[in-house]
């Protein structure tokens, strides 16, 4: 088998793949909703910045090493794709454990996007965690992190097993982040609820739930209003540990 070094045009195609794949599924809608002669103009800009960045190694050449290097970036953006999500998502699972305390798990908004029902709290949250995103600049660490795979894995090389460590790490975290950010509504609501047990044992002629219900609501919103002024370390906690992740894939 003969190794060359990989041409630039090859190199390029590569490293869009892994670019468009981790654009195509990201959980940022501001990005997904782009026109799509939009992200491709995207993805070729970003793929010609990096490969003029990027020392290329020598690869093994055959019939089908271009489609199975192809292969290989597409599963290696899908698994980058999968850390943004978990980020993401662990802002979705904040806002269902709210809505479930507070007794809004009726009340959805539905989502013409992705044609889906989101609970009132978590499409607020996961709002502010967007504008967030952009306001830290997430957008220019997203293309460093692009970058910095590329050099921890040259284009054409598959992530190995270990090398998912840091993102299934991510993933076993995501529920315990998601509960801590609720925690303060969860943990209130609580003792509301502890209380109109206590009262029904008391009062059983009283209808408890009718009366809890709306204190319940009411207190929801008011911890939830506090929460949203101090949420703000929480998503860069957040948002770091997603690209921390990415920082600590080996080859």
């Amino acid at each position: 088998m003969i190794t060359v070094a990989v041409s630039p045009l090859s190199c390029t195609f590569l490293v869009a793949i892994r670019i468009g794949t981790v654009l195509l599924f990201s959980p940022i809608e501001a990005i997904r909703l782009l026109p799509i002669h939009v992200r491709i103009l995207l993805v070729l800009m970003l793929s010609l910045l990096i490969v003029a960045h990027l020392e290329r190694s020598a690869l093994a050449v055959d019939d089908l090493s271009l489609i199975v290097s192809g292969l290989s970036e597409l599963c290696n953006g899908l698994i980058l794709s999968l850390s943004l999500y978990a980020a993401f998502s662990v802002i979705q699972i904040a806002g269902q454990l709210m809505d479930t305390q507070m007794g809004l798990n009726a009340l959805a908004i539905f989502n013409p996007t992705d044609h889906t029902c989101e609970p009132l709290s978590s499409r607020l949250l996961l709002m502010l965690g967007v504008l967030f995103f952009f306001a830290i600049d997430g957008h220019h660490q997203l293309i460093q992190a692009l970058v910095m795979s590329c050099e921890i894995i040259p284009p054409g090389r598959l992530m190995l097993a270990h090398g998912y460590v840091p993102i299934i790490q991510q993933f076993t975290g995501m529920f315990a982040f998601g509960l801590m950010m609720a925690s303060p509504i969860v943990v209130c609501l609580l003792v509301v609820d502890l209380s109109g047990a206590v009262l029904t044992r008391n009062m059983p002629q009283v209808s408890t739930y009718f009366l809890i219900l709306p204190i319940k609501i009411m207190m929801g919103l008011f911890i939830f209003y506090l929460l949203l002024t101090q949420i703000n370390p929480l998503f860069n906690q957040l948002f770091s540990a997603c690209f921390q992740s990415w920082a600590g894939i080996k080859r």
